[in-house]
């Protein structure tokens, strides 16, 4: 197998830290990325990894022969962030994500890692769902990705394997750190003001992963036998880590004993609540065990946003939300009304 790979995305929140343990394995990296968040970027230089910054909408040019995969992150990042546009979360995550797919299985590559997401279940009021369940996706981010999920089945065959890995929400310290998931957001919030502040009455249901452990699982799917993985969806999570947003403050709260959690209820009884099976990546990947629970993750994210001083200035200028630094690059025309780079970006 080769160790030439491309990740789409690469600079973003997932992007650089699997970047990083692609490197520690072995890999040679190769990332495409518009760097809309650079500013939040720790800076650090990789060896075997080489950054083309670029919209993937811009792809033309790039020859994709020289690698074995494609590991696809890059899209507008979430929910909310999904609605400032929803045509252009369309053109960006699932038009993009198609053209390059198919792009890469004309020029020779072996395999394609796709990064779904669980959210395109929505509203799971019955029991617990998997991969065989009824999807129900409520906005932009999570129809385009059911939408790409359809089409990039149908490109698959013998030659090119295509990998969906419907990710759990994601939580944990990265060096491009973002504070709009949840764990991420109560724990700022929670360093910011002292306060664990839950907007509905706290019963909802998340399924969550840390970053690390993530990054773990694209690795094994890249390394897998395309004959496991191919044309399949999995749900990727691990089943303890399916948890009551209420679970999630208790357990923020032990690591920072001197803040209240507060109820507000501003969100009413929260319709978002699901809880995900994941047996099926678990039989397919039976040595693969969590090794970031909440408690851990929690602890290194207040040690690493400490080392970098984080502070109130930091939380209110919302320097780590996705939502407002695009609105700031929009408001001040670095970017225009298509998402693209203007000459004052």
């Amino acid at each position: 197998m080769s160790k030439n790979i491309l990740v789409t995305g690469s600079e973003g929140y997932i992007g650089s830290v699997l970047v990083e343990e692609l490197v520690k394995n072995g890999y040679l990296v190769t990332g495409i990325d518009n760097c809309y968040f650079e500013e939040s970027r720790d800076r650090s230089r990789l060896k075997n990894y080489r950054l083309i910054k670029e919209d993937i909408r811009k792809i033309d040019k790039l020859d994709l022969s020289p690698y074995f995969a494609v590991i696809h992150l890059a899209a507008l990042s979430n929910d909310i962030t999904g609605d400032i546009q929803p045509e252009k979360t369309f053109e960006i995550n699932y038009l993009s994500t198609v053209r390059i797919a198919q792009k890469a299985k004309r020029e020779g590559v072996k395999k394609f890692l796709f990064s779904s997401s669980c959210s395109i279940y929505g509203i799971a009021k019955n029991g617990i769902v998997d991969e065989t369940s009824r999807i129900n996706p409520l906005t932009p981010y999570a129809k385009a990705k059911i939408a790409a999920e359809t089409e990039l089945k149908k490109i698959a065959d013998n030659i090119f394997c295509v990998g969906l890995l419907r990710n759990s929400t994601v939580y944990g310290y990265s060096p491009n750190f973002r504070n709009d998931l949840v764990v991420n957001n109560l724990v700022t919030v929670a360093l910011a003001t002292k306060k664990i502040t839950i907007m509905s009455d706290g019963t909802p249901w998340r399924p969550l992963i840390d970053v690390l452990d993530l990054s773990r699982i694209f690795i094994k799917f890249l390394e897998a036998n395309p004959a496991q993985i191919n044309s399949q969806v999995f749900n990727i999570g691990f089943n303890e880590n399916n948890l009551q947003v209420r679970n999630i403050a208790e357990k923020i709260k032990e690591e920072l004993p001197q803040s209240v959690i507060i109820y507000t209820h501003q969100h009413g009884n929260d319709v978002r609540t699901y809880r995900v099976n994941f047996h099926k990546f678990h039989r397919s990947f039976p040595e693969i065990s969590q090794q970031w629970p909440l408690g851990k993750s929690v602890k290194k994210m207040i040690a690493k946003l400490n080392e970098k001083n984080f502070n109130t200035m930091d939380f209110r200028t919302e320097k780590y939300t996705r939502l407002a630094v695009l609105n700031r690059l929009l408001k001040s025309k670095a970017l225009d009304k298509e998402f693209y780079w203007t000459s004052h970006g």
